[in-house]
């Protein structure tokens, strides 16, 4: 848009945005923060594993873990067993 003096609209249309205020915002974070601003943010939880490692009660982990394990098992066979 600065390079070449388009309007926002011009902008969403060529790039195939879904909205033209996709553009309008990417515009206005440029010019507040330059090119980092546009950097993707994480987003999400953390995983469940570095979770439960952070957990002070090592008994209730290794509960924990071995009930995940049964159960990722229990999946794999229901879904052997579907096929």
């Amino acid at each position: 848009m600065n390079e070449y003096g388009t309007s926002i609209n011009e902008t969403a249309v060529h790039y195939n945005l879904p909205s033209d205020s996709t553009s309008l915002n990417w515009a206005n974070r440029f010019k507040e923060g330059g090119l980092d601003a546009l950097k993707p943010e994480k987003k999400g939880c953390l995983s469940m594993k570095k979770d439960i490692k952070k957990s002070p009660a090592n008994g209730f982990q290794e509960a924990f873990l071995a009930e995940l394990e049964y159960l990722r098992a229990e999946n794999a066979y229901l879904k052997k067993l579907n096929a």
